[in-house]
C-alpha cells in the first residue's frame, strides 16, 4: 500500500497552473460556456466498483409518506408553471401551487416518483377558481380515471380527492389531466382556454415492506458452492477464507500477519525503498495498534478497491477483503477508544451567526434574535429535512444578495446589534486572533443580553416562559430561591457546556437573590440572570482546558461542544449533555450515534449556511464586477435599481451540499456531480449561445425567490462546485480569465495545498 506523502511546493504551482488553464476554457464573468467542439464529449466514467454518482447512505422517505408539491416535486412542462397564492389565503400548501393553461383537447402531463411498490392512499389537492376548465384525470398505471369539474365563483382550494388502495409499482407514476370543455358559468381565460392548478398529492403507504425476490432451493446450493477464486484463495496456507459479508468474523493475530504476508509484504517490507509503509508485523501484531494513521490508511486503501493493485498476481477474495476491513475497524476504534487526542483548538468568542443560534436554542425561541445577513439561502417553506433522505425536486430559495428584502426579520425588536464578524485568513471566521473581546463588545454585549430578554416578544416567543421564568404558586421566598438555584443551575451547565461548581451557581444564584428582593418579581429577577449568563466570556468564549499545544485528551463536554458548534453553528442540546455528562460521549460507538443523529437535524443546515459558504469563498461573488461594457448581460436593472445577475449563481453550489447531505451521498460529487439546482435564468446562462435571447436586462428575475430545479447534466464539466458559474465568476478579471487565480483557488480550497504569496518582485496580473 502506497504512502501518501504531501506533493513537493513546484508541483503546488504546476496543478496550480495547469487547473487553471484547464478552468479557462469555461465561462468567465459574463461569458457563456465554451462551445461544444470544445469540450470533451466521452469523459472517462469512474470504475464500476467505485461510481460514487451512485452512492447514497440514506434513501428516499420522501415518496412513501410525503407531501409532493405541485410547484415543485412535478416537472413544469408545456404550460406549466409556479403560481404564488399567499393573496388568495393561508390555506395552500408552501403558499403555492402548479399552474396550467391549454386550450380544449390540450393535456397537462407530468409525473411521481414512488420508490417501493405497495398499496397506497393518494390524495389529490386541486384549485377552484372561475376560468378553471372540466377536466378528465387518468392514473395510467393505476387505472383509475376521473371527472373534475374545477369551476368556482371564487378561488378556493376543491374538495380533496382521496384515491383508495391504489396498488403502485415502484419507479415513475405519470399523471394527465385532459380538458375537455368547461362549466357553463366559467370564463375564458385570456379569451381563448381554460386554467387548472394543482396544489399538492399525498402518498399514504397502507401495507409493509415491498416482496423480497424468494430464495430457491437451487439458488441456495449455487450461493453455498464456492467459486473456483474462492477454492484457490483456501488453499493459500494461513490464510483465513472468512464467512459472506452478513456475518463477518474478525480475524485473529495470525491471520492478520497471513493475510499482509501474501498480499502486502512484497512490496511493503522494512527494506522497500520506494514506500514509506511497512507491513513486516510480529504475531502479536503490535506495529498495528500502535499507528491509527497506518490503521486508517489499510482500512481505506483495502475498502476501495486500491490495494493490493490490479496487476498485483496474488488477489484476495472478496470475503477476505471484507474480513479484514472489519477487522482494521475494530483495530482502529480499539485504538481511538483509549488514545482520545485532538490538537488544542484556539480560544475565540462565537461568531455572530453562532451567538444567534446558541441563544436561539438555550431559551428555545422560534427564529433569530436580530437580522443576519450572512444566512445566504432563503426559503419561506423549510426544505432541508435530512432525516427523510430526500433532496426536493425543485426548491423555492431567496438569497439574502438577490434583494434588500432577504435580510429576515428577527422575531425581537428592540435587540441590540452584534459586533460584526472580522474575516480571518483562508476566509474562515473562526480564528481566535480576529474574534477577541474588548472592553467596548463586553460592555455591548451586556446591553445585548439585556435587551433580549426585555424585548416586548420575548414572554411570546420563548419556549422556557413557564419552565424557567414562571413563578412558584408559593408565595414562600424561600421556596422562590430554592426552585431558582434549581433552575440556574441547569441553565448554566447548557450555557457553559461544562460541569458547574458550587460557587459558579452561588454567584449567580447570588444575583437572583438580590434583583429578586430589588425588583419583588420572580421574573424579572431570572430574566436579569438570563441577561448575565449572555454576557458572561464562558458562554460567549469557545474554550477548552488544554494548557499546551501538544494534543491532549478531550472531556466529554469538549467534544460536545466541538460537535454542536461545527454541526450546528450552536450549543449542545440535552441529548449531547447527557452523553457528556455520564462520559458515555468518549465511547466510539456513542460518539457515532449522537454525530448521525445530529446529522439528521434540521440544525445542520447550518453546515451549509456557515462552515460551505465560507469553505468555498462565496461570498467573493458578492465583489465581483465583470465589466459592463463587456459582459452587459451579467447586470439586470429593476425599477430605478441595478442587480448583479450572478449573484443567482451562488446558490448552485449551496443547494448542491445541501443535497447532498440530505440523501448521504459521495463527497466526491462536490468535485464530479451529474446533477445540479438551477434556476431558469440561471440555466439559461449555461445552455444558450446568447442567454436570454433577444430580452434586454430589465426585469428579469425576481429578487423576492427563485425556484431552483434539479436538472441532470448532459455535460460532466458542468458538474461540482469547481466549475460552477459561481466559482468562474468569483475566480476572473473584471475583463477576462484567470487561470492563476482559479488555480490557486482549487489549491486551497479543494486540496488544502494553499501556494505561497508570490514574490515581490512580480507585478499584480492585470484585469
Amino acid at each position: 500500500m502506497t504512502a501518501h506523502t504531501k506533493p513537493p511546493l513546484v508541483f503546488i504551482y504546476l496543478l496550480a497552473l495547469v487547473v487553471g488553464l484547464g478552468l479557462g476554457l469555461q465561462t468567465t464573468q459574463g461569458q457563456e460556456p465554451a462551445l461544444a467542439e470544445e469540450k470533451d464529449e466521452n469523459p472517462t466514467t469512474p470504475p464500476k466498483f467505485f461510481d460514487y454518482h451512485q452512492i447514497r447512505g440514506r434513501q428516499s422517505q420522501r415518496s412513501e409518506q410525503g407531501r409532493l408539491e405541485g410547484e415543485l416535486d412535478f416537472s413544469l412542462l408545456g404550460n406549466s408553471r409556479m403560481q404564488g397564492m399567499a393573496q388568495f389565503g393561508p390555506q395552500w400548501s408552501n403558499n403555492a401551487h402548479l399552474l396550467w393553461d391549454g386550450v380544449i383537447g390540450d393535456s397537462m402531463k407530468s409525473s411521481f416518483e414512488v420508490n417501493s411498490s405497495g398499496i397506497y392512499d393518494v390524495s389529490i389537492q386541486l384549485t377552484l377558481a372561475g376560468d378553471y376548465g372540466r377536466f378528465h384525470m387518468t392514473l395510467p398505471q393505476a387505472s383509475i380515471t376521473k371527472e373534475i369539474d374545477l369551476y368556482s365563483d371564487r378561488v378556493e382550494l376543491a374538495p380533496l380527492l382521496v384515491l383508495e388502495n391504489l396498488n403502485l409499482e415502484a419507479g415513475a407514476q405519470s399523471i394527465e389531466f385532459k380538458l375537455m370543455g368547461a362549466n357553463a358559468k366559467a370564463r375564458k381565460f385570456q379569451n381563448r382556454g381554460y386554467l387548472m392548478g394543482l396544489d399538492y398529492i399525498q402518498l399514504i403507504r397502507k401495507n409493509g415492506q415491498p416482496a423480497r425476490p424468494v430464495v430457491t432451493e437451487s439458488t441456495q446450493d449455487k450461493a453455498n458452492t464456492p467459486s473456483p477464486q474462492n477454492e484457490e484463495q483456501a488453499k493459500k496456507p494461513g490464510v483465513a477464507t472468512a464467512d459472506p459479508p452478513a456475518s463477518i468474523q474478525q480475524l485473529t493475530t495470525q491471520q492478520i500477519s497471513a493475510f499482509t504476508k501474501a498480499y502486502c509484504s512484497d512490496c511493503h517490507h522494512a527494506d522497500a525503498e520506494e514506500t514509506e509503509v511497512n507491513f513486516q508485523i510480529g504475531n502479536d501484531g503490535r506495529p498495528w495498534h500502535m499507528d491509527p494513521k497506518l490503521l486508517r490508511q489499510a482500512r481505506n486503501e483495502l475498502a476501495d478497491h486500491e490495494m493490493p493493485p490490479e496487476d498485483y498476481s496474488e488477489q484476495p477474495s472478496p470475503e477476505q477483503r471484507d474480513a479484514m476491513v472489519q477487522t482494521l475497524n475494530t483495530m482502529l476504534a480499539d485504538y481511538l477508544r483509549t488514545h482520545q487526542t485532538a490538537a488544542p483548538t484556539a480560544m475565540r468568542r462565537m461568531t455572530r451567526y453562532e451567538y444567534n443560534n446558541a441563544v436561539r436554542d438555550l431559551l428555545q425561541l422560534r427564529g433569530d434574535i436580530y437580522p443576519l445577513p450572512e444566512k445566504t439561502l432563503r426559503a419561506s417553506t423549510p426544505y432541508f429535512e435530512p432525516a427523510t433522505g430526500h433532496s426536493p425536486r425543485a426548491i423555492l430559495v431567496g438569497n439574502r444578495t438577490l434583494g434588500k428584502n432577504q435580510v429576515e426579520r428577527q422575531i425581537l425588536t428592540g435587540v441590540n446589534p452584534f459586533a460584526i464578524d472580522l474575516q480571518a485568513e483562508g476566509g474562515f471566521n473562526n480564528r481566535g486572533e480576529e474574534l477577541g473581546f474588548s472592553p467596548i463588545l463586553l460592555e455591548s454585549l451586556l446591553r445585548l443580553g439585556r435587551s433580549i430578554v426585555h424585548s416586548p416578544e420575548f414572554d411570546g416567543y420563548c419556549g422556557l416562559t413557564t419552565s424557567l421564568f414562571e413563578a412558584p404558586d408559593s408565595p414562600s421566598k424561600k421556596h422562590a430561591n430554592d426552585l431558582a438555584k434549581e433552575r440556574i443551575t441547569k441553565l448554566l451547565e447548557r450555557a457553559f457546556r461544562t460541569a458547574i461548581d458550587a460557587s459558579t451557581t452561588k454567584r449567580y444564584h447570588d444575583y437572583f437573590r438580590a434583583r429578586f428582593e430589588e425588583t419583588n418579581s420572580f421574573r424579572t429577577a431570572m430574566k436579569d440572570v438570563v441577561a448575565a449568563i449572555l454576557a458572561s466570556p464562558r458562554f460567549v468564549y469557545l474554550a477548552e482546558s488544554s494548557t499546551t499545544s501538544q494534543p491532549q485528551l478531550l472531556s466529554g463536554y469538549e467534544i460536545a461542544t466541538r460537535l454542536s458548534i461545527f454541526l450546528w453553528s450552536s450549543i449542545p442540546d440535552e441529548a449531547l449533555l447527557i452523553a457528556a455528562r455520564d462520559g458515555s460521549l468518549l465511547k466510539p460507538e456513542v460518539l457515532d450515534a449522537q454525530t448521525q443523529r445530529m446529522l439528521l437535524d434540521p440544525k445542520c443546515h447550518a453546515l451549509t449556511q456557515n462552515f460551505a459558504r465560507q469553505w468555498l469563498r462565496l461570498d467573493q461573488l458578492v465583489t465581483a464586477v465583470p465589466d459592463f461594457d463587456r459582459f452587459p448581460r451579467y447586470y439586470s436593472r429593476i425599477g430605478c435599481e441595478q442587480w448583479k445577475f450572478g449573484l443567482q449563481m451562488m446558490v448552485e453550489p449551496l443547494l448542491l451540499f445541501d443535497s447532498i447531505m440530505m440523501e448521504d451521498r459521495s463527497i466526491m460529487l462536490l468535485i464530479d456531480c451529474d446533477y445540479s439546482y438551477r434556476s431558469d435564468e440561471l440555466q439559461s446562462w449555461y445552455s444558450e449561445e446568447k442567454p436570454f435571447g433577444d430580452r434586454d436586462n430589465r426585469n428579469r428575475f425576481n429578487t423576492n425567490q427563485q425556484r431552483y430545479s434539479k436538472r441532470k447534466l448532459t455535460n460532466r464539466r458542468e458538474g461540482g462546485v469547481i466549475t460552477s458559474a459561481a466559482t468562474m465568476t468569483m475566480t476572473s478579471s473584471p475583463l477576462r480569465t484567470n487561470p492563476i487565480t482559479r488555480g490557486a483557488w482549487v489549491a486551497t480550497v479543494i486540496l488544502n495545498r494553499p501556494p505561497p504569496p508570490p514574490p515581490d518582485t512580480v507585478p499584480p496580473i492585470a484585469a
